[in-house]
């Protein structure tokens, strides 16, 4: 098959996917006006998308919304750095070293159990409200998933490859640059990508129930007034935000890595071992 043929398919089923994707979309968004407008559910359970888009214009006019996006982005940012890191650089020590493997899984496992939201609590008596509290949150959430993954795609690259490349007299460095963590990132992007979901929500479980600002907290207020539109819009605000963000960051990176390799196939079925 030639390049252009290729390429052709490859757009195609590009363009296939984000017309499943719009359809989607469109049939929720059908269902939800069919809900407000001819089965008439109360605005007060479900408000109709007009009254969520006027909420959303409303908060977002006033400077408040882009006010808690900013502060909300930079807690996601430090938390979920944070913990993506650590979860990377332990994950791969755990999977290189068997010593280190047995020091950490252990209390890593029973760790994972009570990951998240669980540690708000405690958190609020440690750190009080401030961005320690929902830095250490997101942290929790996010460090559990991605070591596991960074872990168990370093243990699944083949041994032969490393030797081959120690063959050639490679060090460690080189091995490792080459052979290791190319092989384990698929691994490590899958755990990323959970992780950022995590990330999102333990950031607003931890504005709802302690933080003065952000995204979270807005919904918590909107709650307290009653005010079902701006729950919505606010909701919806941070399935964007999410989608967004996995987009830039994951997404991104496996384009030019994993997928240009042809380690892993997107979603366009570019790709593929």
């Amino acid at each position: 098959m030639s390049t252009t043929t290729l390429v052709n398919v490859s757009s195609a089923v590009r363009r296939s996917a984000w017309t499943k994707t719009a359809a989607s979309l469109l049939i929720m968004l059908g269902l939800w006006i069919l809900a407000t407008t001819v089965l008439g559910v109360p605005a007060f359970t479900l408000p109709s998308p007009a009254a969520v888009t006027s909420a959303w214009w409303e908060a977002a006019s006033g400077g408040g919304l882009f006010s808690d996006i900013l502060v909300s982005a930079t807690r996601l940012l430090l938390g979920g750095g944070a913990g993506i890191a650590t979860g990377i650089v332990l994950g791969v020590l755990a999977g290189l070293s068997g010593a280190v493997r047995v020091s950490l899984e252990p209390l890593v496992n029973a760790m994972s159990g009570i990951a998240g939201i669980a540690w708000i609590p405690l958190a609020l008596a440690w750190f009080g409200t401030g961005l320690a509290m929902s830095t250490f949150v997101i942290w929790n959430g996010v460090f559990f998933v991605v070591f596991a993954n960074a872990a168990l795609g370093v243990s699944r690259v083949q041994p032969s490859l490393a030797q081959s490349v120690r063959t050639m007299g490679g060090g460690r460095w080189e091995v490792l640059r080459t052979v290791i963590l190319p092989g384990a990132l698929p691994d490590i992007l899958t755990g990323v990508r959970v992780g950022l979901s995590f990330a999102w929500r333990a950031l607003i479980a931890a504005e709802l129930l302690g933080a003065p600002q952000g995204l979270g907290q807005w919904i918590n207020r909107a709650a307290l007034n009653q005010r079902s539109d701006q729950i919505l819009a606010g909701c919806i605000t941070v399935a964007v935000l999410g989608v967004f963000l996995e987009r830039v960051t994951v997404s991104l990176i496996a384009k030019h890595t994993v997928v240009k390799w042809g380690t892993i196939t997107d979603a366009s079925g570019r790709g593929g071992r």
